[in-house]
């Protein structure tokens, strides 16, 4: 299915029951979030709020659309594919024709010679997203949610940002959140690494931006991909939709925007112009806190006659854009497998933030050849920013956590698969990481060992009795634990004065860091001197807030410990080297501990009284 437009993938939504109509007035003050967030974590539907109350009161003339894609049918149906691979196998097909077969049956090089033209944008003298004016351009008027209580206002979260380079013209489309300072001014989140910054940075004068809301759902698609730099984002969507995509040029600069688009935004930034630009709750469940960042300067205004703004949410996992991601990383396996050609499966749980750990599958033929294959994936567009890679077999089903326990017991030999890279490109989101930007980065070989390779005659290693979850539970600072696998265990504690869940930690305290790297150390060592942990190789150490019983214990347990871990900082070896203590209690912020600790932000958490308010409307409801 070729959508075109935002109300056509509405529509359809609609006519298979798979959209929640809401004709109430609800807040987009927390109270809009909060229902996107409740029906995501369900598997919900997703929701047209028809009434959405802006923060003075009134009700706005758009419709918000929330929750669009928060389940991979949805994905997939917003894709028009099966299933997301099949994106990248269309790709790879333009990428490595088959010009042999071609050239014997030349008629079956005619569908790639569509696709092929189908990705030249097509630009048009008046599109429907300038169907209506605006008066007085006004920021404010559009039903924009502020999520999470320590939210610094409303925030666009599906916003289509168009920046053009100043010296060739070739335009970008990124998805940069933007908070609303006002009714003509803009913050733009677009970080370092980001070409919107690129752009802003090498402008000498006013630089023109836009930001557009809605349209086909293969924009947001596009905007979110690793594409290749000879790749636009115009062209992707036109691949997407297997029709040129309709651009039409501003009305006060020389962009060139999406013509079908709902919201047109036009506006400027000036360089060295900016901002302090959040609190923010974010996709690693979160909050970013306050940094400096550019100010859009709205100009105009345009919108379609029958306009709905699309928006989500991010925050604690799962959430939309865990299902955005998953769909994106299908979508492109393909692609990176033909760049990358020992690579046979990649997989980054939705509960890690994506960026925090990749599971990949190689070929193995020779010694050390994953390692090499993970590597080459920490080279390749925003997988640089991945913190840890587990290397497995080709034949290991990536997507299936309890098999990669499995692997990580009996096949991982400490230290010797362990493979550490030191100060390495992060994620700017990245709060773990000591430094903005810097971090250290972990390899972990877990394949099998093959013929010629020095670890081949490494002994076969023996796990732990069970008795050993007793016994630990027993040592002074555990609250609970729980045994994993044979040589894997996991203990929670709570630790006093480090942060909690519900509040920020912005000011480092020197004795507080050091009595948590002391309890820390302490636990460990009484565990390992346990009798029944002799074999114990894996010990995992995070706070109380995972309570190990609980229905959902290991998806907020893979969230803990790898959103609240640094590589270089939080993984400790005993004296032997053959035992690790991986640290994932939220720090202390320090400047004075083995690497500094930087401010620790709270966890995205919703207003209890609105939280019971929105449950109880959805019970109410059925949901």
């Amino acid at each position: 299915m070729v959508w075109r437009k935002l109300s056509r993938y509405v529509g359809s939504l609609e006519e298979s029951g798979d959209i929640l109509r809401i004709p109430d007035p609800v807040d987009v003050e927390l109270e809009a979030g909060c229902f996107a967030d409740r029906l995501v974590k369900r598997g919900g539907p997703a929701i047209k709020f028809e009434q959405p109350r802006l923060p003075d009161g009134s009700i706005s003339k758009f419709p918000l659309l929330m929750n669009l894609y928060g389940t991979r049918e949805r994905t997939c149906k917003a894709l028009g594919v099966e299933e997301p691979r099949q994106v990248g196998e269309g790709m790879v097909a333009l990428m490595k024709p088959d010009i042999g077969g071609i050239l014997k049956a030349p008629w079956t090089g005619i569908g790639l010679a569509k696709q092929g033209m189908a990705m030249a944008p097509r630009k048009v003298s008046r599109g429907a997203c300038q169907q209506v004016v605006m008066e007085e351009p006004d920021v404010t008027r559009l039903p924009i949610p502020r999520t999470w209580p320590e939210d610094a206002g409303p925030f666009m979260t599906l916003p289509l940002v168009v920046t053009a380079d100043p010296e060739t013209g070739v335009h970008n489309m990124g998805m940069y959140r933007s908070q609303v300072f006002g009714p003509t001014e803009v913050g733009l989140h677009w970080q370092t690494h980001k070409h919107g910054a690129d752009h802003a940075d090498a402008s000498t004068n006013r630089m023109p931006v836009a930001i557009c809301l809605g349209g086909p759902p293969e924009l947001t698609f596009s905007a979110i991909s690793p594409l290749p730099d000879n790749l636009t984002e115009y062209e992707f969507a036109g691949l997407l939709a297997r029709k040129r995509l309709s651009i039409v040029k501003c009305e006060t600069s020389d962009l060139w925007v999406p013509a079908e688009c709902d919201v047109v935004i036009e506006g400027y930034t000036v360089p060295g112009e900016t901002r302090l630009e959040g609190p923010f709750g974010d996709h690693f469940g979160y909050y970013s806190l306050p940094e400096p960042y550019p100010v859009m300067h709205v100009t105009r205004i345009t919108h379609r006659k029958d306009a709905m703004i699309p928006m989500t949410i991010v925050g604690l996992p799962p959430m939309e854009d865990g299902y955005l991601g998953e769909a994106v990383g299908d979508a492109f396996l393909p692609v990176l497998k033909f760049q990358q050609r020992d690579l046979v499966d990649l997989f980054l749980p939705l509960e890690t933030g994506f960026h925090n750990l990749a599971i990949m599958a190689s070929k193995q033929r020779y010694p050390r050849q994953a390692r090499k294959t993970a590597l080459g994936l920490l080279g390749a567009g925003q997988l640089m920013f991945q913190k840890v890679v587990i290397a497995v077999d080709e034949g290991h089903p990536v997507k299936d956590l309890d098999a990669l326990l499995d692997v990580l017991d009996y096949r991982v030999h400490i230290p010797e698969d362990l493979i550490f890279l030191r100060g390495m490109v992060a994620d700017t989101l990245a709060h773990t990481a000591p430094w903005d930007n810097i971090h250290d980065k972990l390899i972990i070989d877990a394949t099998t060992t093959p013929k010629g390779d020095p670890h081949s005659e490494l002994p076969e290693q023996l796990g732990c009795s069970d008795s050993l979850e007793i016994s630990a539970s027993a040592v002074k600072g555990v609250v609970q634990a729980r045994m994993l696998r044979s040589s894997m265990l996991v203990v929670t504690t709570n630790i006093e004065g480090n942060p909690k869940p519900e509040s920020s930690m912005e000011e480092p305290s020197e004795e507080g860091a050091a009595r948590q790297r002391e309890i820390i150390r302490g636990i460990s060592k009484a565990i390992w001197s346990l009798e029944a942990a002799q074999n114990l190789r894996w010990l995992f150490i995070t706070d109380d807030d995972a309570y190990l019983a609980s229905d959902d214990w290991r998806r907020r347990l893979l969230w803990q410990l790898f959103c609240r871990f640094d590589v270089g900082r939080d993984l400790h070896f005993d004296d032997s080297g053959g035992r690790l203590a991986w640290d994932a209690t939220a720090p202390i912020p320090s400047n004075k501990g083995p690497l500094p600790v930087r401010r620790w932000p709270g966890v995205t958490l919703h207003d209890p009284e609105v939280a019971e308010r929105v449950d109880s409307w959805l019970a109410e409801g059925g949901y």
